[in-house]
């Protein structure tokens, strides 16, 4: 039972990194990734106090 409480604990943190990733306009597997490594704790502190990027602007090609 403690392991399943564990892995929705660890499951949240890497969800929300992900949804905040997102929101900033940023790659999130930048962010997960290197937080295998790292706390994931402060890297969403980090990515938390970037400001956001601006969205990309998607070229369509004139036929």
């Amino acid at each position: 039972m403690e392991w399943i409480i564990i892995i929705l604990v660890v499951g949240a943190i890497y969800y929300g990194m992900y949804r905040l990733a997102l929101s900033k306009n940023r790659n999130p597997w930048n962010w997960i990734l290197p937080s295998i490594l790292i706390s994931p704790v402060i890297l969403i502190i980090i990515l938390a106090c970037c400001s956001s990027l601006p969205k990309k602007k998607i070229k369509r090609r004139k036929k």
